[in-house]
C-alpha cells in the first residue's frame, strides 16, 4: 500500500509543477500589443482589428494586402503588343494569353470591388467582350481569329485604361 501511496506522491508533485509552469507561462501568450499593454490588435479575421488606427487601405479590407491586377498588366501590355504587329501566335501562346487575360479580368473586378467601385455596366460590358473575343475562360485555345485580334487589342486596352482611371479616381477620394 505504501508503494501506490508513493507513488501516486510523486505523480501529484508532477501534476502541481505543471499547473504552476503553465500559471506562469500562459499569461506570456495572450495577445498583448508590447509597447502599449492594449489588447485586441491581434485577430485571426483576414479582416484588420484595428482599422481606426491604419494609415493606408480601405477599412474593411484586407490588411496589408496590395492590389492583384497592377502586376498583371505588364505582361498583358507585352502580349497585346505583339499581337497587334501581326505577329504569329501559336496554340500554346493563346493558352497563356488567354488564362493571362482571364486572371486579369477577375483580378480588376476583384480590385475595384475592394475599393467599393460601383459599375454603372460600362466596366463589366466591356470585360465581357473582352472575355468572349477569347472564347469565354472556357480552357481552349480558341481566341480571337486573325481578322479579329485589332479589334479584342483595341477592346483590352480600353479595359485596361477604364480600370486605371476607375482606381486613381478611387484613390483620389481617399
Amino acid at each position: 500500500m505504501e508503494l501506490v501511496h508513493s507513488t501516486l506522491e510523486r505523480f501529484m508533485k508532477h501534476v502541481q509543477f505543471l499547473a504552476l509552469a503553465l500559471a506562469l507561462i500562459l499569461p506570456a501568450c495572450g495577445r498583448e500589443n508590447p509597447e502599449t499593454g492594449a489588447r485586441g490588435t491581434a485577430s485571426s479575421s483576414p479582416y484588420s482589428a484595428d482599422s481606426e488606427k491604419r494609415t493606408h487601405g480601405l477599412e474593411g479590407t484586407h490588411s496589408g494586402a496590395e492590389l492583384e491586377a497592377p502586376r498583371l498588366i505588364p505582361a498583358v501590355r507585352n502580349q497585346l503588343e505583339l499581337m497587334s504587329r501581326g505577329s504569329e501566335i501559336n496554340t500554346e501562346n493563346l493558352t497563356a494569353y488567354k488564362n493571362l487575360a482571364t486572371d486579369l479580368v477577375t483580378s480588376m473586378q476583384a480590385d475595384l470591388y475592394r475599393v467599393s467601385f460601383a459599375d454603372s455596366g460600362q466596366f463589366r460590358a466591356l470585360s465581357d467582350s473582352v472575355l468572349d473575343d477569347i472564347g469565354g475562360g472556357t480552357g481552349t485555345a480558341a481566341g480571337p481569329e486573325p481578322s479579329e485580334v485589332r479589334e479584342h487589342v483595341a477592346r483590352m486596352r480600353r479595359l485596361l485604361e477604364l480600370y486605371q482611371q476607375t482606381m486613381k479616381g478611387a484613390a483620389n477620394k481617399l
